[in-house]
C-alpha cells in the first residue's frame, strides 16, 4: 500500500508539473487574455478535468506558475553563488548566473511579461505575492544582493558605498535585460552580463 501511495504521489506531481509546462508554453504564445484551462488541457493532451483536478482554479493555476518560475531560478542560481567564497567572486557570479537564467528561459519570461500585464489575482494579492509562502521567500534571500555587498565591506574586498542604493542600482541593471531579451530575440545576454561585472567591480571597489 504505501508503495502505491509513494507512486501516485509522484505521479500526480508529474502531471502538475507538466500541466505548469504546458500553462506557461500558452500564455507565452497566446497571452493571459486568450488563455484558457480547455488550452492548456489542450496542450497536455488530457481532459480539462484533470487540470481542474490538480489545481481547482486558474488562481491556483498561476499560483504554481509563478512558483515553478521561482523555484527554477533558485536551482539555476543559488549552487552559483554558493559556490564561490569571496564577496567579489559572488557579485560577479550574481550577474552572470541570473542574466544566464534569464537569456535561457525565454519562453518563461514571456509568460511572466503576459500574466503581469493581464492577470488579476481574484483574491487582491499584489503579483509580487503570487506563489510564495514563508519557506519560498526565506529561501529566496539567498536571491538578494544585499547580504554579498554586506560582506565585501564587512571583509574590506569593497569601498564604502550606500549598501542599499548599490543593491537597487544591481537589481535593476540585471533585471532590465529580461525586457531586451523579450524585444530583441538576437540580444547578446552573455556580453551584457561581462559588460555589468566589470561596471559593477569598478563601482564597488576600494578607492586606492
Amino acid at each position: 500500500m504505501r508503495s502505491d501511495q509513494k507512486k501516485v504521489t509522484f505521479t500526480q506531481a508529474a502531471r502538475r508539473a507538466q500541466i505548469v509546462t504546458a500553462a506557461i508554453e500558452v500564455i507565452a504564445e497566446i497571452g493571459w487574455a486568450q488563455t484558457s484551462i480547455r488550452k492548456i488541457a489542450d496542450r497536455v493532451g488530457v481532459a480539462m478535468s484533470a487540470v481542474l483536478y490538480h489545481f481547482g482554479t486558474k488562481d491556483n493555476l498561476v499560483d504554481a506558475i509563478v512558483e515553478e518560475m521561482y523555484r527554477s531560478a533558485l536551482a539555476a542560481v543559488a549552487p552559483v553563488l554558493q559556490a564561490d567564497d569571496t564577496a567579489a567572486g559572488k557579485l560577479s557570479a550574481y550577474i552572470r548566473a541570473n542574466i544566464a537564467y534569464f537569456d535561457g528561459h525565454r519562453v518563461q519570461l514571456a509568460a511572466l511579461a503576459q500574466l503581469g500585464a493581464g492577470y488579476q489575482p481574484s483574491d487582491g494579492r499584489r503579483f509580487d505575492e503570487l506563489g510564495m509562502n514563508d519557506e519560498l521567500r526565506e529561501e529566496l534571500t539567498i536571491l538578494d544582493p544585499t547580504a554579498i555587498l554586506l560582506a565585501g565591506q564587512r571583509d574590506r574586498e569593497f569601498g564604502q558605498f550606500s549598501v542599499g542604493s548599490m543593491a537597487v542600482a544591481l537589481r535593476g541593471a540585471v533585471n532590465a535585460v529580461v525586457e531586451k531579451i523579450l524585444r530583441e530575440p538576437d540580444f547578446d545576454a552573455h556580453a551584457y552580463a561581462e559588460d555589468l561585472v566589470v561596471i559593477f567591480n569598478r563601482a564597488v571597489a576600494v578607492q586606492r
